[in-house]
């Protein structure tokens, strides 16, 4: 999943705007990064000028790109799967819990915009569901001695991960509301979000550590 926050801040990062004299709106222009990024509203996005619709839409299909490779690398999927999967990831991402507050601005002429958020708990519970599945089907299928073809045993698979995030997405909980800043820095006339600032907030927008920390048994 770190490859997921390495990959959207990479998405992010694209997201520049050349300064050009008038008065910068940097809690404007962070949200319509996290916006197009994550909910899928391009709106702000292509009124300020950050790129056009088409170029938001490629932004956003970018990071479901980067969040189906993190975490379905290597899995071959049948078109059918890849569509329910990536519907479910767009979910997740939708799902997100952030307010783009006030920004100040320094004096190198860079901002400093804080971000508050609720961290969503959506991949330890979905993971926990998961292994326990596997457990449960897996001592079936020892004391029956009955063991699927190994192509059987893959769908099956697929589907437990599938139904897991599904069940972790409609009983989704959030932490309690926290607070974490993005530098929006001025390099060569051209306003950039700090790429370490970027992938911080990918991992706390999630239980992502939590999941990384889990013990399976």
């Amino acid at each position: 999943m770190k490859k997921f926050t390495v990959m959207l801040t990479a998405v992010l990062m694209a997201g520049l705007l050349a300064a050009c004299g008038q008065k910068f709106d940097a809690t404007g222009y962070t949200k319509a990064l996290l916006d197009n990024s994550y909910k899928n509203d391009s709106t702000a996005f292509v009124e300020m000028g950050i790129g056009t619709e088409e170029e938001a839409i490629e932004s956003y299909e970018q990071t479901l790109d980067a969040e189906m490779e993190s975490m379905l690398a290597s899995i071959d999927l049948t078109e059918e799967q890849m569509e329910g999967y990536r519907d479910l990831f767009a979910q997740i991402l939708a799902g997100t819990k952030y307010t783009v507050g006030e920004a100040e601005e320094q004096e190198d002429g860079s901002f400093i915009v804080t971000v508050s958020y609720e961290q969503m708990n959506v991949f330890v519970p979905t993971m926990t569901d998961y292994f326990t599945r596997l457990t449960e089907v897996t001592n079936e299928w020892m004391a029956s001695g009955t063991v699927p073809t190994e192509e059987e045993m893959y769908a099956i698979i697929l589907d437990y991960l599938k139904e897991s995030f599904e069940i972790a997405l409609e009983n989704v909980t959030y932490d309690e509301p926290a607070e974490t800043t993005i530098r929006i820095e001025l390099v060569d006339d051209v306003y950039t979000p700090n790429e370490d600032d970027v992938m911080n907030l990918g991992m706390v927008l999630f239980d992502i550590e939590d999941m990384m920390n889990m013990e399976i048994e």
